[in-house]
């Protein structure tokens, strides 16, 4: 029969197989953008701004949780339009090779650079450039752990009467799915965007079709809120309006 130790890691992984089978994990579904701004409008009403900022850029750019808590002011590369048309837009910069010490992506990656291309987002492009004016380069972009993000982010979802509250995992499942849904981008440039390596990792993780199923789960209250976010939330991260506009349709 061997000696014990050499059969345990086979047996623990054997097990492992079969409970994953008997309770296999849940899934998480995408957030609708109305449901994502409406989360970070209620954290600019708490003061909370740069946790507002971060949950948008979660979605913008396809974030998982580690990456956006790994992000260095650097990372951001503002545009320089003297350079010409093709340098008109922030870049985000992830996972740069800069010693042998460097870790790359999920997918063993290095430098991989995403960019605010879309018209609908554009209104990031001031947001971010206030994010990180005066601030040192190897700074963190943003200054709080990730666990506490999650627990901001379960917070505005109770306010929103979601049941079961939001988790980080949904803010990065949610920009494909959105995108997908409204007709942002295609397939392909999903894929690109999300540095999926395969249509069925990316099959996995994009479900447009929940959005609006998301949406309607609401309560009316709540509803009511993300709709008007939707309008305001650009004038609000970019200090021309207040959030105070929102407070009778939020919990």
């Amino acid at each position: 029969l061997g000696r014990p130790r050499d059969l345990q890691i086979p047996r623990a992984k054997q097990a492992l197989r079969w409970w994953k089978r008997l309770a296999p994990g849940f899934s998480r579904l995408p957030l609708p953008w109305e449901v994502v701004c409406g989360l970070a409008m209620l954290m600019f009403s708490e003061g909370q701004w740069a946790e507002a900022v971060a949950v948008v850029a979660s979605v913008v750019f396809y974030l998982r949780p580690g990456e956006l808590a790994r992000l260095l002011v650097r990372s951001l590369v503002p545009p320089l339009a003297s350079a010409g048309p093709s340098h008109v837009r922030w870049t985000l910069v992830m996972h740069e090779q800069e010693s042998e010490f460097s870790k790359p992506s999920k997918t063993g990656v290095f430098d991989e650079s995403l960019i605010l291309d879309l018209e609908k987002h554009q209104f990031l492009a001031p947001v971010l450039a206030k994010l990180v004016a005066g601030r040192p380069a190897l700074a963190p972009l943003f200054d709080f752990p990730q666990s506490h993000l999650g627990k901001v982010l379960a917070a505005s979802g109770s306010r929103l009467g979601m049941m079961p509250v939001p988790l980080l995992y949904q803010l990065w499942h949610s920009g494909p799915s959105i995108d997908f849904a409204d007709q942002g981008r295609d397939w392909t440039s999903i894929k690109m965007r999300g540095r999926w390596k395969s249509d069925s990792s990316l099959r996995k993780y994009e479900k447009g079709v929940q959005v609006t199923k998301q949406l309607t789960a609401l309560p009316l209250d709540g509803r009511s809120c993300v709709v008007q976010a939707v309008r305001v939330l650009p004038g609000v991260l970019g200090d021309k309006l207040r959030p105070l506009t929102l407070a009778a349709h939020c919990r």
